[in-house]
């Protein structure tokens, strides 16, 4: 579940330079109604006005998400969410065709339908918010095919070593022959059974993300502004990496520099990316003018920590340790998420730790994919310290300050109020949970590094 990281400052202040798409750094101006921007620039100088506050739609119209019977938003409950995070100064909007219930085309039409009301001053709580006066759509490519749905081995060339362990585990037959469009039949497909989508050729490579790019497109009305890769070069069998060496960098680089793929979008990045890799990519951009320089990162950060068991299939961490460092990964914008959620544990008359894991132990139980991986992950002695800790700082800081913030609060500024901290991306699903996540940058600021310290590690 999406953790809601809420992005807002009070007043308005100057802004004053930019980041660029050569050399993007932190250049922050808040406004009145508490809402931060990052001001980011391209190579032309042509520059953007971008809510820190990223507003998530994964889970914004998917049913039993927060509980059995939920249902699932109507068009318009949804358009209500996303007006309320427009009025309060989001102007990043984040998606993917993956997402569930058809959001990334619901999101394009939301989008269109409000370009005229976002240019208008009287759209926004707050004269200053949104500067721009335009809204952002943030989608995502480099999805692994998902062999458990799809049944086949898609046409074109994959890993020797995936072509094996299928075989072994006779999922795919060794003589099979392809199929009039390339593919070969697969039985038996175990779920978490992937094969990249960034393997291979460059030509490949570009083929594959323009396909991909093409639903997004057409979903978005051709309006993406930034355009990650979700994952990066990998198979698995059974959520289970499968071990060879990973397509180089410059390789993936240089088939993303391709033009039917760059004239798409304004700014590229990554998400699910080992640092190693990150700042690999980073050095290359500085050295070749002709690769495309990456201006995003998303991984997964949050002070519930994840256990050697990701929390998907590929999917990244940063540490406390590395998220308070100002050096780590210089020369890229970092956007963080958080799968964990304030629902489970937060939004139930009685939130508690052993809540929350009951209900993830009984799904993974009943063998649903998401928590096979996830229960693993986050229910561990660690986060349960931790989750200890966060209830009680925020009553002892509570006390301290006159205020009444909640955990998940104190939890989403934990995450703003680290050094690397550029953009957080939010789940929120209902008006109450966007306004409650919008108030957390506020306390971010009257955090220190004593307290993050104390709310990871208890020193």
């Amino acid at each position: 579940m999406k953790l809601f990281r809420s992005l807002f400052l009070l007043s308005l202040v100057l802004i004053s330079g930019c980041s660029t798409l050569n050399q993007p750094t932190r250049n922050v101006a808040t406004v009145e109604t508490e809402m931060e921007y990052v001001t980011v620039c391209d190579a032309s100088n042509q520059c953007k006005k971008l809510s820190r506050l990223i507003m998530g739609t994964d889970h914004l119209v998917q049913a039993d998400w927060t509980g059995n019977g939920q249902p699932e938003l109507t068009e318009p409950q949804a358009q209500a969410v996303l007006d309320e995070a427009a009025k309060l100064g989001i102007n990043v909007f984040d998606t993917s065709p993956i997402y569930v219930g058809g959001v990334e085309n619901k999101l394009g039409k939301w989008l269109q339908s409000r370009k005229q009301s976002a240019a208008q001053d009287g759209f926004y709580y707050g004269k200053q918010s949104n500067p721009d006066r335009k809204l952002y759509a943030l989608s995502k490519g480099g999805f692994y095919f998902d062999l458990f749905y799809s049944k086949k081995l898609e046409s074109g060339s994959h890993s020797d070593g995936l072509k094996k362990a299928l075989v072994a585990l006779e999922i795919m037959n060794a003589t099979a022959k392809p199929s009039p469009d390339g593919s070969i039949a697969l039985t038996n497909v175990p779920p978490g059974t992937y094969a990249s989508r960034l393997f291979g050729p460059k030509e490949q490579i570009t083929k594959r993300v323009s396909e991909e790019l093409g639903h997004s497109l057409s979903n978005l009305n051709n309006e993406i502004t930034i355009y990650l890769m979700h994952r990066d070069d990998s198979d698995f069998v059974r959520f289970k990496e499968n071990p060879r060496a990973k397509t180089e960098v410059s390789t993936i680089m240089a088939a993303l520099s391709a033009d039917e793929l760059q004239k798409h979008f304004w700014a590229l990045g990554w998400s699910n990316w080992e640092p190693a890799r990150v700042n690999e990519s980073i050095a290359l951009s500085a050295k070749n003018s002709k690769l495309p320089h990456p201006v995003f990162n998303s991984a997964y950060f949050s002070l519930f920590e994840m256990s050697n068991r990701t929390i998907h299939a590929g999917g990244v961490q940063v540490t406390h340790e590395e998220m308070n460092d100002s050096q780590f990964e210089k020369g890229i914008l970092q956007n963080s998420y958080s799968p964990l959620g304030g629902f489970s544990i937060f939004d139930k008359p009685e939130p508690r730790w052993e809540n929350a894991m009951k209900a993830a132990k009984l799904k993974h139980d009943q063998g649903d994919a998401y928590w096979q991986n996830v229960y693993p992950s986050l229910f561990t002695p660690a986060n349960n310290a931790r989750y200890d800790r966060v209830v009680a700082f925020t009553q002892k800081f509570n006390k301290e300050h006159g205020t009444h913030y909640t955990i998940d609060q104190t939890i989403n500024a934990y995450a703003l109020a680290h050094k690397r901290t550029d953009f957080l991306t939010i789940g929120p699903i209902t008006i109450e949970q966007l306004r409650r996540t919008v108030q957390s940058l506020k306390m971010a600021r009257l955090l220190t590094d004593v307290d993050l310290e104390y709310l990871h590690s208890g020193n």
